[in-house]
């Protein structure tokens, strides 16, 4: 059977680029050790490519628009091959994005296996509701806070749309990426179809935000990022789609009943111990009712130490130090440092950088202090928490671009199932609207299936 046949890849498929269906060396000869954030060991070498490889891609992923991906029943089976296969490979991809992340295995696991459920819901719409929407090339610059939800959630809509894609993945994790892109063309995908060109942003990531040649391009990255793709669409003309790190949430109302409490800091801790960087299924923000804060914010706490929360490390000392910084930010601007907050100093963090999970108490919606935490860039298993009183208050804290493509999960709410994992764009856009736009779904994706009504807290 073909899908017995499919291995992973290997070091010579990560030092090259996949281009026109073909796994090439990018036109100069630079290299990039990955290592392993949790002890800095060599895990890779990638190759640096440039704004030459990039034409490559791009010209070949035109080519591939008139091929046979432009057959709806033909790109449907591919598709859903590609998830079969990467469902029955979830073991080791889950191991292989533990490397490149140091997320634990088990927390992993979970992100492939949400990812893949959202990208079968994805499927199964434009199968049943296919958009009348010309095809185009699809220009994806990818973060690191989980790979290969970064890949396949930010990808797999374009390439369900019947798009050709050119991605760029992090720089700091991209071996996931490279791995569905190699399962995908073991199964037979079209040449052109998918690209993936490695690299630096200042080379590789600036070449496809300059780039006119693109039907939309998808950034998910830091702010300075997303401004220079901001400025550059203003010449190129090609539709931003921003996905900005860190932007989901946890909104607890009054009416959350006792016995759900410590449902809701479980799932906040576990969302908690994923956000090294602000990836698809982290979180850092809560925002609690100063009703029900107190109870809250000890569950919360109670869950963190119970755990015995071991977040996944960050892939290098400055950006821990960054992240340091901003806790230290947010306590000079009269925030309350409630669990961890400092750099750890022992032999077992030598060789990881490992930032202990911190929650931080904001206060009220309308100290200064919250307007700071919106202007710092959110990294590290840093969870900041604050209190509201009316709907208003809801609506100053989620309306900076922080919060623009984060999703969140409400508690307590009458008018919504606890279990309902929809959030701050989807009280504008509606879920489905944001599926098919192109934004991830990114955090609280649960067992349970999502519901087709708006959050409107």
């Amino acid at each position: 059977m073909l899908l017995e046949t499919i291995e992973l890849p290997t070091d010579e498929h990560y030092a090259r680029n996949l281009i026109d269906g073909r796994w090439v060396f990018p036109a100069a000869p630079y290299e990039y050790e990955i290592r392993n954030p949790s002890n800095s060991t060599i895990t890779a070498v990638v190759p640096l490519s440039s704004r030459f490889d990039v034409d490559r891609a791009i010209s070949s992923a035109r080519n591939a628009l008139s091929g046979p991906w432009s057959d709806l029943h033909t790109r449907d089976q591919l598709l859903a091959l590609l998830l079969h296969r990467l469902a029955e490979a979830a073991p080791e991809l889950a191991r292989l994005q533990s490397t490149e992340t140091g997320l634990g295995y088990d927390d992993s696991l979970a992100t492939i296996e949400s990812s893949l459920r959202i990208a079968r819901a994805i499927l199964t719409r434009e199968v049943l509701h296919p958009r009348p929407m010309a095809a185009g090339i699809s220009g994806h610059v990818l973060s690191w806070g989980a790979p290969f939800s970064e890949m396949l959630l930010n990808v797999f809509p374009a390439l369900a749309a019947g798009n050709t894609a050119v991605v760029k993945p992090s720089l700091r994790g991209p071996l996931s990426p490279v791995a569905v892109a190699f399962i995908a063309d073991q199964l037979g995908f079209p040449a052109g179809v998918l690209n993936i060109v490695q690299g630096t942003g200042v080379d590789v990531g600036a070449a496809l935000i300059s780039s006119t040649a693109l039907q939309t391009l998808h950034v998910r990255a830091s702010e300075s990022t997303l401004s220079r793709a901001s400025r550059a669409g203003h010449r190129t003309h090609v539709p931003l789609r921003t996905l900005a790190g860190g932007g989901n949430a946890a909104i607890v109302y009054p009416g959350l009943e006792e016995d759900k409490f410590a449902t809701m800091a479980t799932e906040i801790a576990e969302a908690v111990r994923v956000h090294n960087a602000g990836g698809p299924f982290a979180l850092h923000t809560v925002a609690v009712h100063r009703d029900v804060a107190k109870n809250a914010i000890a569950c919360i706490l109670g869950q963190l130490a119970l755990f015995n929360n071991r977040a996944a490390p960050l892939p290098t000392e400055p950006l821990r130090q960054r992240a340091i910084d901003r806790v230290d930010q947010l306590v000079a601007g009269g925030g309350r440092v409630l669990l961890g907050g400092t750099i750890p100093d022992d032999i077992q963090h030598r060789m990881g950088w490992r930032l202990p999970t911190t929650v931080a108490d904001l206060g009220e919606v309308t100290s200064k202090v919250t307007g700071l935490a919106h202007s710092c860039e959110s990294l590290g298993p840093v969870l900041t928490v604050v209190h509201w009183n009316t709907l208003a208050d809801l609506d100053e804290v989620f309306n900076s671009r922080h919060h623009r493509d984060g999703y969140a999960s409400v508690w307590g709410d009458d008018s919504a199932d606890d279990r309902t994992r929809f959030g701050v764009t989807a009280r504008e856009q509606g879920p489905r609207s944001a599926m098919h736009s192109g934004l991830v779904p990114a955090a609280w994706t649960g067992e349970s299936a999502h519901r087709s009504s708006e959050v409107t807290p």
